[in-house]
């Protein structure tokens, strides 16, 4: 992974037909504007002239039966858009339903992705459903960190109560690192009592649509050892640069800065090495 420039950890560049489903997904819910197009080319150009140098792309699967074949779809997409100035780094996803978790976490990860990610209401499970336990297994045996939307509503936000079941399953997987998506926004308040709780608990500060994290910057320097850069660009309203000028004027410390624009994420996903991730 590069060892200079910013780390957007929270990205969904996803093959065509599902980014335009997805799309339309959004549409359909009323929101009329959205800050990048869909095309990961055009994302990343944009991404670079904001000062990143890595995203980890992350899909998610709303049905059994497709999670095998997204996976290796965005491991090739991954391929594809890599350049000399952008690493894109595949995330993978599983679905509960589905006769091996992880063993589609093992394939995954053996075809280049090196991030988790769990959708709990596009996939309507929570993360401590018993059907998860052999994936969430597998992920902590090969240093694979798993982002988690816990909620459940359609506008993306989360309710406090909604956290429980991702403290479950960090308890019983205490080798998986856990990434609580958009802070779990508004739950913020919860969410840092999480970190507290759990040990391999993160959180990524992803605007949720159309809002920003809900974390003063005194909560910010004082958790920025677990905290994680993340737009979810394509399909939001905020720029990554709105969230940068966030940060900026929060006026962290360097060394808080430095954490949370990247360190963290190259603490976590430091092996990229190998086919996936050669660039043209």
């Amino acid at each position: 992974m590069p060892t200079a420039g910013l780390v957007d950890t929270h990205v969904h560049l996803l093959p065509d037909r599902l980014a335009q489903a997805i799309r339309r997904v959004f549409r359909d819910m009323g929101m009329d504007r959205f800050a990048y197009p869909l095309d990961p080319a055009d994302v990343l150009r944009q991404h670079v002239a904001d000062g990143f140098s890595t995203v980890w792309t992350l899909p998610y699967a709303h049905q059994p039966g497709m999670a095998a074949r997204l996976n290796a779809d965005v491991a090739a997409l991954a391929r594809m858009v890599t350049t000399d100035r952008t690493l894109v780094v595949p995330g993978m996803t599983v679905h509960p339903a589905d006769d091996d978790p992880a063993a589609d976490v093992e394939a995954g990860h053996d075809g280049g992705a090196r991030v988790l990610k769990l959708h709990c209401s596009v996939g309507r499970y929570t993360p401590d459903d018993p059907r998860l336990a052999g994936a969430l297994s597998v992920a902590g045996e090969r240093n694979v960190p798993v982002v988690v939307h816990a909620g459940h509503a359609v506008s993306g936000r989360t309710d406090a109560d909604e956290l429980e079941a991702l403290s479950t399953a960090c308890a019983r997987h205490p080798d998986t690192t856990f990434v609580i998506a958009h802070c779990a926004q508004p739950a913020t308040a919860r969410s840092l009592e999480l970190l507290a709780r759990h040990a391999n608990a993160m959180a990524d500060l992803t605007p949720v649509v159309v809002d920003l994290v809900d974390l003063d910057p005194a909560q910010l320097e004082a958790h920025h050892d677990r905290l994680l850069l993340g737009t979810d660009a394509p399909n939001t309203a905020v720029p990554a640069r709105r969230v940068l000028d966030w940060l900026d004027d929060a006026g962290l410390s360097a060394d808080a800065r430095a954490a949370i624009t990247g360190g963290n994420a190259r603490r976590l996903v430091p092996d990229v090495t190998g086919p996936p991730y050669t660039s043209r």
